[in-house]
């Protein structure tokens, strides 16, 4: 069952009011989030690294927008110490941000997805599976074509957002790293993985499912038949 943003969090987000006669913020239904990939940003105005990569963070940001604003969002998790931070730096984003009086969900989101230290990013298909566990590193490493690469590959994802990351393995067919989902392994080419949209493309030799930790059922081999005849 596909995640709804709104239950993960809340009903209503905060955005900086670019008006400056008005409030500083205005408040937005978290449904404006639905059919968008959502990154969700950890951070604090006390942490020297969160300082240095905010900046960077919000360059990609702003340089997709004209390409990517119906389909692409960001949403802050404070763990700043005081309202005053918060408000000190979130005005510095140009995303949306969980209001900081709602410290229970911040640390229940914190918790679900075992937050450990910040900055941490953390990127969402449309149905809330987990694209992406290190999203810093993706924008380090990539810039703005981590953004596009995450839109892209969203749709190749599984409809539950439960299913199996492969951490630091990654697609050798659409290079979805990492793979979500079922992963199919090739016995005859050196280290060859495919996710389950490029398996059912075919390939050349026998492939094999490799088995989800925790997972029932043993490994299967792929011979182009239906498994579930």
């Amino acid at each position: 069952m596909a995640t709804k943003f709104r239950d993960l969090l809340g009903e209503s987000l905060l955005e900086v009011n670019t008006d400056q006669t008005s409030e500083t913020y205005r408040k937005v239904p978290t449904s404006e989030l639905e059919n968008k990939v959502v990154a969700i940003y950890f951070s604090a105005h006390w942490c020297g690294p969160c300082q240095n990569f905010t900046p960077k963070l919000a360059d990609c940001y702003m340089n997709v927008q004209s390409e990517l604003h119906d389909r692409f969002d960001i949403v802050f998790v404070s763990s700043d110490n005081d309202e005053k931070s918060f408000e000190e730096y979130f005005q510095t984003m140009p995303w949306k941000a969980i209001p900081y009086s709602d410290r229970e969900r911040a640390e229940k989101l914190g918790e679900k997805f075992h937050v450990s230290g910040i900055p941490t990013l953390i990127v969402l298909a449309v149905n809330g599976a987990i694209l992406s566990h290190d999203g810093r590193n993706d924008i380090a490493n990539k810039g703005v074509e981590a953004i596009r690469s995450w839109v892209k590959h969203e749709h190749k994802l599984p409809a539950s957002p439960d299913e199996y990351v492969w951490h630091g393995i990654f697609c050798n067919g659409c290079k979805m790293d990492p793979i979500t989902g079922q992963r199919y392994v090739c016995s005859t080419c050196d280290e060859y993985d495919l996710c389950s949209a490029c398996q059912k493309k075919g390939h050349d030799h026998e492939l094999t499912i490799m088995e989800q930790p925790l997972a029932t059922i043993g490994k299967l081999v792929w011979k182009g038949i239906n498994l579930n005849s």
